[in-house]
């Protein structure tokens, strides 16, 4: 008989313009149910195929798919005393009211690295119909925060991947996710796995001003484009990602030597992959992401005292995708491994969301 108690918990996650959102929630289901494999997630959401794809296309049975059509229905099913509810979703006030008995809402807001969440992270109140108490939840590095996602199916496949070594990791990842490439003679395998890697998920538009110089490099380094790509071809160093499920795009991350990414969820875990890092901040029209890049710094700066230089380079990148920024640091990141090592250790011992979210 299993005696492992059951938690039943609604996910509302919408999609709005891209995989993030889904993306976070998937993540957080993944993790929550390998420390509580008690629990039970009903994942309510608008893109089914997208949800399928995370899995790839394997979705574990302790969690089950519903569109939150349903909730505006005239007789939806009744929500779990736990609901999880993700970012700009707004709270189902009406739907919530119809069952009187009392709900815990933990509203996630988007990853802040801002002094002021500290006035918001943990608040509570009451909805109008007495039953339903919301508590705000804001993932964050510092150290009043949420904390980010550190996902043990991940953390576990890296181990596995990497115990004999980063050449054994690459190819074991290749043969189950980019078989084809064994049957590319053009590009002879074992050569390709001993050459530097470097990821590269940026916006379109910083892809576009620093392909020049990743198409113009002689270091004998492969860069692996993932995301919208356009109709960009496959060269000599430039190899393109397919799409990945959510545990082994956390893997892939860890098998290259460097990570230039862009999106909260992949800032995340780039920080926990013990590598040399360069966030795409999103440039936001009213130039909100100004701030965000000085609050990331902030952050970050600590860590680097002793080597000032990354922190001009991040700026650069950071608040105009200046392709000169992309050059320098392709230049330097080597200085920077054994800081990127420091921040995963540090990541990882204090920064545990799963653990902040329980203590709530």
């Amino acid at each position: 008989m299993n005696s492992t108690p059951k938690i039943h918990i609604d996910f509302y996650a919408s999609v709005i313009d891209n995989y993030g959102d889904m993306g976070f929630a998937v993540n957080l289901a993944l993790s929550l149910h390998t420390k509580y494999t008690g629990t039970i997630i009903r994942f309510f959401s608008d893109d089914a195929i997208l949800f399928q794809k995370l899995f790839s296309g394997k979705v574990p049975h302790w969690i089950e798919y519903t569109s939150l059509e349903i909730l505006k229905s005239p007789n939806p099913p009744p929500p779990s005393a736990l609901i999880y509810s993700f970012f700009d979703y707004p709270l189902q006030k009406e739907y919530l009211s119809k069952f009187p008995y009392h709900k815990t809402i933990i509203s996630f807001s988007y990853f802040l690295l801002h002094k002021g969440l500290e006035s918001l992270h943990g608040t509570t109140y009451v909805l109008e119909s007495g039953y339903d108490t919301v508590i705000h939840f804001i993932p964050s590095l510092l150290p009043k925060g949420g904390g980010v996602i550190i996902n043990p199916l991940i953390e576990k496949e890296i181990q596995k991947s990497l115990w004999k070594g980063i050449f054994d990791g690459r190819k074991n990842f290749f043969q189950r996710n980019m078989h084809y490439l064994f049957e590319d003679r053009k590009w002879p395998i074992q050569d390709m796995l001993q050459k530097k890697w470097i990821f590269i998920f940026v916006y379109p538009s910083t892809l576009a001003k620093i392909l020049s110089i990743i198409e113009n490099d002689t270091s004998g380094t492969i860069f692996w484009i993932s995301g919208y790509v356009g109709d960009l071809q496959t060269t000599h160093n430039c190899r393109i990602v397919p799409f990945l499920s959510l545990v082994d795009y956390g893997v892939f991350q860890n098998l290259c030597d460097v990570n230039i990414v862009r999106g909260e969820n992949s800032l995340c875990q780039g920080l926990l992959s013990w590598k040399p890092l360069l966030w795409d901040i999103y440039k936001e029209s009213n130039g909100a992401h100004l701030e965000k890049t000085e609050d990331f710094l902030t952050w970050i700066v600590p860590y680097f005292e002793s080597n000032l230089e990354y922190i001009s380079i991040a700026r650069d990148f950071m608040n105009t995708g200046n392709p000169e920024s992309f050059a320098r640091f392709l230049q330097s990141y080597q200085d920077f491994e054994e800081i990127g090592e420091r921040i995963s250790r540090e990541v990882h011992r204090e920064s545990d969301l799963v653990e902040k979210l329980l203590a709530l």
